[in-house]
């Protein structure tokens, strides 16, 4: 039998595909950035919110992602389905060799040591502008199955969006293993994890790779379907959005990295006509919640369904 999770995850797919048959183009495209901050989210979720781990550098995972993937296709001519998974496993290894050290630090610390990553890597991108087109970007070209194969708009959608809910089901199912709650005693207290026998520096360490591996995938399929990237698109407003997600929606919860991530995905629209102050606007959304709604949209997602199965029980009774 399917579990209840693999069933929901079918039926998001199947209603996701039918979606993409009857919209136009731009609306695609919308839906393919949405679905990629979702991936973004959750990741960063596992990170921070499950295993209390901060931060600031999660967009440059992205970054690595992006540019691997997209110098495995435009250089040596590797197919879209070899090239990011290669990218998320190199997004792993990089993680891991930050978290490695990370895992020894915590609080403000770790999150200064998280900005200088990023920072480590704007400078990368920056600077070998041979490889990576610095700071005039980078073209990425249309991906293919095999050799002049190439995608049409439909069927990259379906790629993002089975690689989307393929994040959402994993996701689950690794914080209801016995590793996601391992995750979550460190969170709550890594002293009393460590003496109820957690391998308290595995477990972050882990995170750190873990929440890489979705940042690369994300930041793979960002590059894939825009078809350009430049360092600015991973830089602190990207990292500052992606914590905004996570923190709107709900932190430690996968439900709340999706309803995050896709209420505040298209807020970029939005925002167009007063784009310079978009830093700004996300500081504000961010302080918001923080004050106000600790626990993030999600909380009135869990109440309407315990006030739905409460009304149901009531009605059944009589």
């Amino acid at each position: 039998m399917f579990s209840r999770q693999t069933i929901i995850a079918f039926i998001a797919l199947v209603l996701l595909a039918a979606l993409g048959l009857y919209v136009g183009t731009y609306t695609i495209y919308l839906l393919n950035l949405a679905m990629i901050a979702v991936i973004a989210a959750v990741g960063l979720n596992l990170l921070t919110g499950n295993s209390g781990q901060i931060s600031l550098s999660h967009s440059s995972f992205m970054a690595i992602g992006a540019y691997v993937s997209a110098l495995l296709s435009a250089r040596y001519g590797v197919p879209f389905w070899a090239a990011i998974p290669t990218a998320a496993a190199v997004a792993a290894l990089i993680g891991a060799a930050l978290g490695f050290p990370a895992s020894r630090l915590h609080g403000i610390y770790l999150a200064l040591a998280t900005l200088g990553f990023l920072q480590i890597v704007q400078i990368v991108i920056e600077e070998f502008a041979d490889i990576t087109g610095g700071v005039r970007g980078m073209r990425v070209p249309k991906p293919a199955w095999f050799g002049a194969m190439l995608l049409n708009e439909y069927e990259i959608f379906l790629v993002v969006a089975v690689s989307c809910v393929f994040a959402v089901w994993s996701a689950t199912n690794i914080l209801a293993s016995s590793y996601g709650r391992d995750m979550n005693a460190v969170r709550l207290s890594p002293h009393a994890a460590q003496a109820l026998g957690v391998a308290v520096a595995r477990v972050k360490l882990g995170a750190f790779a873990l929440s890489a591996v979705y940042a690369g995938v994300a930041g793979g399929l960002l590059a894939m379907v825009v078809g350009f990237i430049d360092p600015i698109e991973f830089g602190v407003s990207a990292a500052l959005r992606q914590i905004t997600y996570i923190v709107v929606g709900g932190m430690g919860s996968v439900a709340g990295s999706v309803i995050g991530a896709v209420v505040l995905s298209g807020l970029p629209e939005v925002l167009r006509p007063v784009r310079e102050y978009s830093d700004v606007i996300y500081t504000g959304i961010l302080l918001a919640f923080l004050l106000f709604m600790p626990h993030g949209l999600v909380s009135i997602w869990d109440a309407a369904r315990l006030s739905l199965r409460r009304a149901l029980a009531r009605s059944f009774a009589k």
